[in-house]
């Protein structure tokens, strides 16, 4: 009886030893691949953006741009008037983005000024930013004033947001308060690179 009571003891700590390397091997296997998908979490694109980014010292998001379906506004790009600061109008463009990083939806007031084709006379959304900002299409951002941004939003969709995208004034010899920051489509092409009106913010 004796033998035997071993022998299904020694049994039941092969199984449970067994078992534990199995659970050990599922985990390390589950944390590889939760470290291997946050590595590619990012593109080598945006991952070039976002080093741009740091090193001008400002916020970085990039994301998919949201179509009407999935957006608290009715366009893809949406002009709001703004107060004039020496005569120029700080309109902004809004659209909302589903973040790459984090999974949050951001609105995303850009500064018409910054527009290559911005007009101060015109009271609609730039052309340049209709036609290079294209729902389902990718934007990377770099917001030129961190400290305040993202922000609490709500709105319905969108639970967070930032703004101030600014040129790269700073960059450019002009004595500017804000970093530098920009938004490129996933054509590389920067939007916001008007340096008009940057004599705004000295």
């Amino acid at each position: 009886m004796r033998n035997a009571s071993n022998f299904v003891l020694a049994g039941l700590l092969v199984s449970s030893n067994l078992l534990g390397l199995i659970g050990t091997s599922q985990y390390a296997t589950a944390q590889t691949s939760a470290a291997t998908t946050s590595t590619k979490a990012l593109s080598s694109n945006a991952q070039k953006y976002q080093q741009m980014c740091q090193a001008a010292g400002g916020y970085f998001q990039t994301g998919t741009v949201n179509t009407p379906a999935n957006s608290d506004y009715p366009q893809v790009t949406n002009y709001k008037s703004g107060k004039k600061l020496k005569g120029i109008p700080l309109s902004h463009t809004h659209i909302e983005i589903t973040s790459t990083i984090d999974g949050n939806v951001y609105d995303v007031a850009i500064d018409n000024v910054f527009a290559n084709d911005y007009n101060k006379n015109q009271y609609t959304v730039p052309a340049s930013y209709a036609k290079g900002i294209v729902g389902g299409g990718t934007l990377y951002l770099c917001s030129g004033n961190p400290a305040k941004v993202p922000y609490s939003e709500n709105e319905g969709i969108a639970n967070s947001g930032f703004d101030w995208v600014h040129t790269n004034c700073a960059q450019s010899g002009f004595s500017s308060t804000f970093q530098n920051g920009f938004i490129y489509n996933d054509k590389n092409v920067n939007l916001t690179n008007n340096q008009t009106y940057c004599y705004l913010w000295p």
